[in-house]
């Protein structure tokens, strides 16, 4: 692989690194890559910087990637990022298409302009195999799929869906642009193209597993050809037709996306989105105008607005040198903008997606902890307060399971569930994250009262685990735990016999502990049971600062911690206000 030494456009103050990468089996010359680097790069910045991947890199230019990308980032829209052009394969209509990555083969578009995507597999696996790995190993990346997305517009908007659907473990998040997605495998007629559409038989063949989200953008004066006769032009109905399917059955939606269909005039965190831009074309001039919604969708500092009770700042992709980047919300009560001189407590909450917006809950239904916090402030049966959602990820048991497992294997406790490699345990980096970078920023950015007393920490299931591990590992730090029907099956209740040993003091910590007695919940008496003896061994009085509580005939789900949520509120911000709303900090 070669270099050319970096060029600074001195309108955007971006450096673009050149690059010329080997492709053997795509072109017989090196490939073209330019990276654009932001400005204020540094080798050393922790926990790096986010990649955007864009198909047909020789477009850089025409679709004003470079000015584009520096304004936002100037104007503290998106995070600072690196943009990896990749100019196009020779042969563009052999290497941009689709491919099947489990048989190793592209799939083939016959066209009256010839076969399209004859090399596919071929440049999807130089992509994730070459270019990603070299990218990271030459550049301060974040070097995870969360932080990881691809672009493309047309034949390349196609080829980036594809790569992203087959590679989900490379890209996180993908854009696809007036994407070609009426290349079938039969065109005798427009019925045959209907039903023969690759990219939605690739969605409809494969198995569900987590995958990337996606951001699809059309123009609604691409074209004129309406093959099915409905009143919307082809572009516009292939790529409804990916996401929500024909007739509501099938596409992204069956495989369990939440899909929005318009994005442009309803901005929400639908894990696949169209976007459609009024006067639109299929040119870059269009693309151009498409950009900017891309990049605030794949890349912004500030995350759509939920459909909640109250004020939330929703903080998109939060980075860490822990863990995995993840949306972090912040719930403010009312009349914190009004009272300018008043600092809140502060509660911190796992799973912070299943909080606030049922639309975001996988069962659609939420905690509602916005619509308990302004209830109970309204009521006085709650002092104000700001909650902190943390969004899980994919990894989530590994970074809930507390590190207090001997031997290689960590049981679920879940039946049917397997267990997992006790080395894949993130809770102290998960930790570490919340202790050392998010609290800082919350601190820093909000009127809290930062200290122990005044920090809580809180959660269901495993994130009932996590909350107390959290208190165990930094007892100096939260001062109030809130466990909810806690898995203490996990590890084969490992956690019972090293919570008991490791407790905080009571004269300066409050625990929650409860649980139902049907489904997931009906496995959890015993190990209550024993862990309460633990604790009034260890000074703690029950109904004082400690609270274990069984709920009969409820249930291990949202609805039920959403019942009991009020109680739960109450106990961890329980404490005297005076009439000013400044009282003194607890020791």
């Amino acid at each position: 692989m070669s270099f050319v030494a970096p060029a600074t456009l001195a309108d955007t103050r971006t450096a673009i690194q050149t690059l010329h990468v080997p492709a053997p089996g795509l072109s017989s010359a090196p490939l073209r890559v330019r990276v654009l680097l932001p400005a204020g790069y540094r080798r050393d910045a922790r926990p790096g910087y986010p990649v955007l991947y864009v198909n047909d890199g020789q477009d850089l230019e025409a679709v004003d990637v470079q000015a584009t990308v520096s304004a936002l980032q100037r104007r503290g829209e998106i995070r600072p990022m690196l943009v990896v052009a990749i100019d196009m394969p020779p042969d563009r209509m052999a290497g941009y298409g689709l491919s099947d990555r489990a048989a190793g083969r592209s799939v083939i578009a016959p066209t009256k302009y010839g076969p399209v995507g004859t090399q596919a597999h071929a440049y999807s696996e130089w992509l994730v195999k070459t270019l990603v790995p070299a990218i990271d190993a030459r550049y301060n990346t974040r070097g995870d799929a969360a932080s990881r997305s691809l672009l493309g517009w047309s034949l390349g908007a196609l080829n980036a869906f594809s790569v992203g659907w087959q590679y989900p473990e490379t890209f996180g998040r993908v854009g696809a642009f007036s994407p070609s997605f009426w290349l079938s495998t039969r065109n005798e007629d427009a019925q045959a193209v209907q039903a023969s559409r690759i990219a939605h038989h690739l969605v409809e063949d494969s198995e569900w597993k987590p995958r990337p989200r996606f951001f699809l953008a059309v123009g609604d004066a691409e074209e004129t050809d309406d093959r099915d006769g409905d009143g919307l032009i082809d572009v516009i109905d292939d790529s409804r037709d990916l996401l929500q399917g024909v007739d509501g059955k099938g596409g992204l939606r069956a495989k369990g996306y939440w899909i929005n269909l318009d994005f442009a005039a309803q901005p929400d965190r639908a894990f696949a989105v169209l976007y459609r831009l009024p006067g639109g074309q299929h040119n870059q001039q269009s693309w151009a105008r498409m950009l900017p919604a891309f990049l605030r969708w794949a890349n912004g500092v500030r995350a759509p607005a939920l459909d909640a009770t109250g004020r939330i700042e929703g903080w998109q992709d939060f980075a860490s040198r822990h863990v995995t980047a993840r949306d972090v919300d912040v719930w403010l009560p009312p009349g914190y903008h009004a009272h300018r001189d008043r600092r809140y407590p502060v509660i911190y909450m796992h799973d912070g997606q299943n909080l606030f917006d049922p639309a975001l809950v996988f069962n659609h239904t939420d905690w509602d902890i916005d619509g308990a916090m302004t209830s109970g402030i309204a009521s006085g049966a709650l002092p104000p307060a700001i909650i902190v959602g943390i969004a899980n990820t994919s990894r989530r048991f590994e970074e809930y399971m507390p590190a207090v497992v001997d031997g290689p294997r960590v049981t679920s406790g879940v039946p049917g569930r397997e267990s997992f490699a006790s080395a894949d345990i993130r809770s102290d980096a998960y930790l570490r994250f919340i202790v050392d970078e998010l609290k800082p920023f919350i601190d820093a950015q909000y009127r809290t009262r930062p200290g122990r007393a005044d920090t809580s920490i809180m959660g269901s299931s495993m994130g009932g685990l996590i909350s107390l591990y959290a208190m165990a590992r930094h007892p100096d730090v939260f001062g109030n735990a809130a466990a909810v029907s806690t898995h203490w099956p996990a590890g084969e209740g490992a956690m019972v016999d090293w919570f008991a040993h490791h407790l905080p003091s009571a004269d300066t910590h409050r625990i929650w502990m409860d649980h139902g007695t049907e489904t997931l919940d009906a496995r959890y008496a015993p190990y209550q049971q024993k862990m309460d003896v633990q604790m009034q061994k260890g000074g703690f009085v029950e109904g004082a600062g400690w609270v274990s509580r069984v709920y009969p005939g409820t249930e291990h789900s949202e609805k039920a911690w959403r019942d009991r949520a009020g109680e739960i509120l109450a106990f961890l911000l329980s404490r005297k206000v005076n009439a000013a709303g400044v009282d003194p900090p607890r020791p």
